[in-house]
């Protein structure tokens, strides 16, 4: 089994500026790393740190060099995918010294940790705020799943194949979702997809297979249903996940820091 630690939604400005007018993202990504480094001795020991994406907030490279610091702290092997906030080149950069970093195009990639193999998707279209699985990257689903050989099987990706009945989240989300379902080989093992964008806990299933999202590092939305609902977000509840692999593999959200809102983006 594999252990990962999930973390997403970090949304890290260049130092001195603030997410919305509001947020301090480097002093909240500091301090949430620090919280988590005095769980570790009841949560650990862990294989890697795993972010789904929104490193960044503003997509310069200064706010990349800030969460790269940052999450160096855990010692650990760091695997990320780019969510609708990064810039693919600046996150390229950032993480361009990792082995399971392509060279070039869309940021897919597959890492075999013990008896798990882990999928990373790259559902950014730079530019708009909705994700989109491209072709490419759904053949490359298919080849990894079908050459897992038996392991645990996990795919990260920034925006859920799920909806969350938020209009506004709703509105930015996965677009091609039966895309993604019909690339899932007919007979594949159970996959436990991992997401962020949506900055709260939210469970569903693409088919068979278990979808699940973890609670952002920096902010909240509210679940308001409402056609009417305001647009904001809250400055908490903040949270991570922990992810355990294998035949007992389990899926577990832990909050940071609670707050408060809403606020104007």
């Amino acid at each position: 089994m594999a252990r990962l630690l999930q973390l997403t939604d970090l949304h890290v400005m260049a130092p001195g500026s603030l997410c919305s007018g509001v947020l301090d993202t480097g002093a909240i990504l500091r301090a949430g790393v620090d919280r988590i480094l005095a769980q570790m001795p009841a949560i650990g020991p862990l294989d890697g740190v795993l972010v789904t994406g929104d490193i960044s907030e503003d997509g310069s490279v200064e706010s990349y060099d800030l969460a790269r610091r940052e999450l160096a702290r855990f010692g650990l092997p760091v695997y990320a995918v780019p969510g609708n906030h990064d810039s693919r080149s600046a996150f390229r950069a950032a993480f361009g010294g990792q082995d399971w970093m392509p060279a070039s195009g869309l940021v897919d990639w597959v890492v075999d940790l013990p008896d798990t193999r882990l999928i990373g998707l790259d559902t950014l279209v730079e530019g708009r705020g909705a994700g989109r699985v491209q072709p490419v990257s759904l053949e490359f689903l298919n080849h990894a799943l079908q050459g897992a050989d038996g392991r645990a099987l996990v795919v990260a990706l920034h925006h859920p194949p799920l909806r969350t009945g938020i209009r506004f989240m709703d509105n930015i989300a996965l677009e091609n979702i039966k895309d993604l379902a019909a690339a899932i080989p007919a007979n594949c093992q159970p996959v436990t997809f991992v997401a962020g964008h949506v900055h709260g806990v939210y469970l569903g299933r693409i088919g068979a297979h278990r979808v699940v999202t973890a609670p952002s590092l920096c902010s909240a939305f509210a679940l308001d249903r409402r056609a009417d609902a305001p647009v904001g977000f809250l400055t908490g509840p903040t949270g991570y996940a922990l992810l355990d692999t294998g035949p007992d593999d389990s899926w577990t959200a832990q909050p940071l820091f609670m707050g408060d809102g809403p606020f104007d983006f």
